[in-house]
């Protein structure tokens, strides 16, 4: 199993209110970059065209206020299982937040998979740094 992780980030919210904002799909869009298209979301799901992936299907496989699991809601093209979180530490008036997947791929495509995924994490963690802190 492969682990990455983005940057961990401060965030100028309380740990219940950002954790509210991440359990519902709907309030993603403020967080996508420019390269995703076709935006659509309920509460629980969501699914959107990206450049270089097609379309993909999320939805929320755990929601705790420290932990959110999400799934693809779709075959992946791999053999395997991938699982993007968001781990919320609570520092009072401000929380932590750190964005990562966890992947059970092939060796092969976790070589090619590793610098977008790392990309992806990044720019999440970043947006919502940007979100919250301004």
């Amino acid at each position: 199993m492969a682990e990455f992780e983005s940057k961990s980030v401060l965030l100028k919210e309380q740990q219940q209110n950002v954790n509210e904002f991440l359990s519902d799909f709907r309030n993603f869009s403020e967080l996508m970059p420019e390269n995703v298209k076709d935006w659509q979301a309920d509460e629980d799901s969501c699914s959107f065209t990206a450049e270089g992936a097609g379309q993909v299907k999320l939805k929320y496989t755990e929601r705790s206020p420290e932990y959110i699991e999400i799934q693809p809601d779709m075959a992946i093209p791999v053999s395997g299982e991938i699982k993007l979180f968001v781990k919320l530490k609570d520092k009072g008036a401000e929380c932590k937040a750190t964005v990562g997947v966890e992947a059970t791929i092939p060796p092969m495509f976790r070589m090619m998979l590793k610098r977008p995924l790392q990309n992806l994490l990044e720019m999440l963690a970043t947006a919502l740094e940007k979100h919250y802190n301004g």
